[in-house]
């Protein structure tokens, strides 16, 4: 039993044998003629009054605490993970499309497939750490990109403006990218 648990149990107690007396006190007081006594008795039925509604406020006092206590970090953290949601969730597209890239232009069909569902996997896993928002975008890409064992750079090319500006760009040799 926890020392919170006695202490409601202790002010339970407390406040019925209170009312219990109380009880008594105002009983002794409708039954007695004399003046003298039944205004000794009256006052010391509100002091015990006084005794049993304190004794209930300091209960729910108890009772507030540990509701509190039990809520105490889930508002804070919803809020914070509220406003942290965006940055990770854009985080991880960044993370995410800069994989897939390298993907497309490396691998089809079921190979394709099976890498994405492992990108997916490995992105979640990565995204509960706290260095996951931490470190740059491209630390997390590179890190990924060695865990699927795929190529270290994105292979990207850029027409060559020094030789016609109008032409249509020359393509590498091997596959196209991605469009």
């Amino acid at each position: 039993m926890s020392i919170r648990d006695r202490h409601k149990e202790f002010a339970a107690e407390l406040a019925e044998a209170a009312m219990a007396l109380a009880r008594d006190v105002a009983q002794a007081a409708l039954q007695t003629e004399a003046v003298a006594d039944k205004v000794a008795l009256t006052q010391a039925h509100e002091r015990i009054a006084r005794s049993v509604r304190l004794s209930i406020q300091l209960y729910e006092r108890l009772e507030r605490r540990e509701r509190e206590a039990a809520d105490d970090g889930a508002p804070a953290l919803a809020a914070m993970e509220r406003r942290l949601q965006p940055q990770l969730d854009l985080r991880k597209a960044q993370v995410r499309a800069a994989v897939r890239r390298t993907i497309e232009q490396d691998y089809e069909g079921e190979d394709a497939e099976l890498l994405e569902t492992a990108l997916d996997l490995t992105l979640a896993e990565q995204a509960l750490t706290a260095r996951f928002m931490d470190q740059p975008a491209i630390e997390a890409v590179n890190l990924i990109r060695k865990t699927l064992d795929l190529p270290d750079r994105l292979r990207i090319w850029l027409p060559d403006l020094k030789a016609d500006p109008k032409a249509a760009p020359a393509e590498p040799p091997g596959r196209p990218g991605p469009s």
